[in-house]
């Protein structure tokens, strides 16, 4: 693919991005995705077969900056205290930032649940094992109390799917005010159970 090609798909996301996050998937037409880009459908039809398939090339990217920004965070920090600390607070303010998109698009994604299930599994094996490589370097630090191999797996299965259970509960229950200030408390309990 050429920069120019690499350019015009990167426009076409760009402007499906944000009227899927104004209108959402259902009301947001192939012809509105060509007119905001400036292009014709043929053109996105050229890059695209179907609205489903750059609707499913946005949520990538979008999965893929959270994930980016969450390395890029995490990887500022110098113990796996800080680390874990750093993934809660940061996965907490992306979620936060995004709530009203989550809220426009909620039907969307409920009747699109098929499909998004394979990016959000792909999502969560990254998530699982970027907790996986925070658990290793506090066990080689010292930090935590010594676990074996397939309990550092089973262990980082479980924090992700806590901070999943947690996250639906945030945007079904809009509870991100109560919970703000108890960041650190729900870190703790983490923190006191991987050092003991």
């Amino acid at each position: 693919m050429t920069e120019r090609d690499e350019l015009v798909k990167k426009e076409v996301l760009d402007e499906a991005q944000r009227l899927f996050r104004h209108f959402g998937w259902s009301k947001t037409t192939m012809e509105d995705i060509a007119k905001a880009a400036g292009k014709g459908k043929s053109t996105l039809y050229y890059y695209y077969k179907s609205k489903d398939e750059i609707f499913d090339a946005v949520v990538s990217r979008e999965m893929d900056e959270v994930f980016r920004t969450l390395q890029e965070e995490v990887g500022k920090m110098q113990t796996a205290e800080d680390k874990l600390r750093t993934l809660c607070l940061t996965r907490f303010d992306i979620l936060k930032k995004r709530a009203n998109l989550y809220s426009v698009i909620k039907g969307d994604i409920e009747a699109n649940i098929p499909r998004l299930r394979d990016l959000h599994r792909r999502y969560e094996l990254r998530e699982i094992s970027l907790v996986r490589n925070i658990l290793r370097f506090g066990l080689e630090r010292k930090e935590f109390a010594q676990y074996a191999a397939e309990d550092i797996d089973a262990i980082a299965f479980a924090m992700v799917c806590a901070f999943r259970g947690l996250e639906v509960g945030l945007l079904v229950e809009n509870k991100f005010a109560a919970l703000e200030g108890r960041m650190d408390i729900i870190h703790n309990i983490l923190m006191r159970g991987l050092k003991t």
